[in-house]
């Protein structure tokens, strides 16, 4: 068996391998963070954790009118007891709403802890369906506490204003107009004396607003901060599981459910962002005065948490940016917030794959046209390697009649088989490591462009043709009374994921082959490996690789007819 056939085998069980780890086990079974495998670290930093934020204790700002549910935040962080709630300066205030119709969003507040009730995105579905409502941001477990709290540590005790009942002038609906910001101011006293006071101001087209949260009066506090709170459960389509995000002394931090439940300490420096993020939209905070804080991470209940804590500060302002992950609008707001879309490993090439499709959809307003044109455009730049390493592969199998005849001839002396090989390879001008490079090569290019279509918030509901209306989903056509299939997700056929199979399976056929019949079998059996694999993925990273192998099966046509005149190996 041919030393270079045995090296090109490697090469694809290792790219396999590879592929299986950064496509599959990265993204179903994240790695353990070294609290996790740390089990006493853990515990003592979920300890710490627990302290800091309150979790797990049913208490109350001072000043509210009950106390919180359980797992709520709030307790005493010196003693671990549950601190008690004081007498309401003023009588409950009945439940008000506010609500904010911007372009891009329609926000709606409650007096009720002067929290945002309900977020929903005007531009964005919660399905592909065209009758589907607006995508809301807001997600609450019953029992669960709604985002954009105030907290403040006084004492060595924790607080936040979940139940504390606001009061506002604000009308029952703000519209901000063309150049004007408008504002929402939100009021509460606590018995102690302590005066809160939340702003909001709005701009009409943008998904950033501000936060002003201010405490006057009252015993001094110890810090002051902000709060924001979401289930990490998964949402639909392709592995859509939110995170809590954030960047802490330019580190990003990415800290999912599991990691959260079993510990994750309290982080300190300048805040550039902190809250949740998923694949496809973000809500976090950017603090601006004072940026530098502590960042404590909890799940309490069914929800994770998220406090932005100051020390020594009475007032603190904030913007707050609830929208999709746009790259172009990230990047607006803050440069460092594009680093809330997680294009993996290879995200330099990610980067530049999106921006190129972006690119493309300005001539074709169709995304689907648009991941074929990047896929012309990326054969078209690898296509000198691309044909010097078919044909290095064509010459290596002409002269596979000549190496057996070495080896039979040469069976007993190793060494002069190695120098008539040597000699046979110079004679014909074949380098037999020639079609091994380029195939090492596709694997950083798959992986970045399957990070770049996989998070791309363009491609989420983007429709193609026919059946297929969101690239971001795996592929599938519905047909009536079909029993759903193993490994698919509805009652239907993988169409385009089944002609990828077949045009790898047919450029593999049209490939050169090597004589070794257990090679054979590991080559053709390639395709029917990445069609299992392509079922759940994506379409639009499946349109892509049925394209590319189109291009694939023209080129080696092509290639076929150049090598049948081609003289005899010598």
């Amino acid at each position: 068996m041919d030393s270079s056939r045995v090296l090109l085998a490697v090469i694809l069980s290792i790219i396999l391998v590879v592929a299986y780890q950064e496509l599959v086990l990265k993204r179903f079974f994240p790695a353990p963070t070294q609290q996790q495998q740390a089990a006493e670290q853990a515990k003592a930093a979920k300890a710490a954790q627990g302290q800091a934020l309150g979790v797990g204790q049913a208490t109350a700002l001072p000043g509210t009118p009950g106390a919180l549910a359980p797992g709520a935040v709030g307790t005493a962080a010196s003693t671990g007891q549950p601190s008690t709630a004081m007498t309401p300066s003023m009588a409950l205030v009945p439940e008000r709403t506010v609500e904010v119709d911007s372009d891009f969003y329609v926000a709606v507040f409650t007096t009720r802890g002067a929290r945002l009730k309900s977020f929903l995105l005007n531009r964005y579905r919660q399905a592909a369906a065209k009758d589907s409502p607006p995508y809301e941001m807001v997600q609450v477990q019953p029992g669960g506490h709604l985002p954009l709290g105030a907290v403040m540590t006084r004492d060595g005790n924790v607080f936040d204003d979940s139940d504390l009942s606001y009061d506002t002038t604000a009308p029952a609906k703000i519209q901000p107009a063309l150049g004007a910001a408008a504002t929402a101011t939100f009021v509460a006293k606590t018995a102690d004396g302590a005066t809160i006071t939340k702003t909001f101001t709005f701009k009409p087209s943008s998904y950033l607003f501000s936060m002003d949260v201010a405490v006057a009066g009252g015993p001094a506090l110890s810090q002051l901060g902000v709060s924001m709170s979401q289930p990490l459960t998964a949402h639909q389509g392709f592995r859509d599981i939110p995170e809590l995000q954030a960047d802490v002394s330019d580190k990003v931090i990415t800290e999912n459910q599991k990691n959260l439940q079993k510990g994750v300490p309290p982080v300190t420096g300048p805040i550039t962002y902190a809250g949740f993020g998923d694949r496809y939209f973000l809500a976090v905070f950017l603090p601006q005065a004072p940026t530098a804080g502590e960042l404590a991470m909890a799940y309490a209940g069914d929800e994770a948490i998220a406090q932005l804590l100051f020390d020594g500060a009475s007032q603190i302002h904030s913007e707050i940016y609830m929208g999709p992950k746009l790259l172009e609008t990230l990047e607006a707001v803050n440069p460092a917030l594009h680093k809330a879309i997680d294009f993996g490993f290879f995200g330099i090439l990610a980067l530049i794959f999106l921006r190129t499709l972006k690119l493309f959809h300005y001539i074709a307003p169709n995304y689907g046209v648009d991941i074929i044109l990047l896929t012309v455009s990326i054969r078209i730049a690898f296509l000198p390697l691309s044909i010097r390493s078919q044909r290095s592969m064509m010459k290596m199998q002409r002269l596979q009649p000549q190496i057996q005849r070495l080896r039979d001839k040469l069976k007993d002396n190793n060494e002069q088989l190695q120098k008539e090989m040597v000699d046979l390879y110079k004679r014909n001008h074949v380098n037999p490591l020639g079609g091994c490079a380029p195939m090492a090569l596709q694997l950083p290019i798959f992986i970045g462009l399957y990070e770049a279509l996989l998070n791309s918030v363009e491609l989420r509901h983007a429709p193609f043709l026919g059946w297929i209306n969101d690239l971001s989903t795996p592929d599938c056509l519905h047909v009536p009374g079909l029993p759903q299939l193993p490994l698919m997700n509805c009652h239907g056929l993988p169409v385009l994921v089944l002609l990828m199979g077949v045009t790898s399976f047919l450029q593999q056929y049209m490939t050169p082959t090597t004589p070794d019949p257990n090679q054979q079998r590991m080559m053709m059996l390639t395709p029917l490996i990445f069609t299992v694999m392509f079922i759940n993925f994506p379409a639009g990273l499946a349109l892509y690789y049925f394209s590319s192998n189109l291009l694939g099966v023209i080129q080696q046509y092509f290639l076929n007819r150049e090598f049948q005149q081609y003289t005899p190996a010598t």
